[in-house]
């Protein structure tokens, strides 16, 4: 089945990460965003049930090291948009 994300900010999410592991703030960081709050609500949460993003540490979703990656369907939907 093809991919396709769920919302605005999760297509904008996927096509500001780089290919590997990022912290939230350096995510943060690409949107200029300050609240984390807001962030998780309209990127992170919608990203990771999607399956656009997966976490570092999947069993432990507030490690103080998380980091997140594309999964390997939003980096082939990202090849396929990159000029859209």
């Amino acid at each position: 089945p093809k991919y396709d994300p769920s919302t605005t900010q999760v297509s904008q999410l996927i096509k500001l990460m780089d290919e590997d592991y990022m912290s939230l703030k350096d995510i943060m960081s690409l949107f200029n965003l300050n609240s984390a709050k807001r962030f998780r609500e309209n990127y992170l949460t919608p990203a990771l049930s999607d399956g656009a993003i997966e976490r570092l540490y999947p069993d432990q979703p507030r490690h103080p090291k998380q980091k997140y990656r594309l999964t390997e369907v939003a980096k082939e939907w990202k090849s396929a948009n990159k000029n859209s």
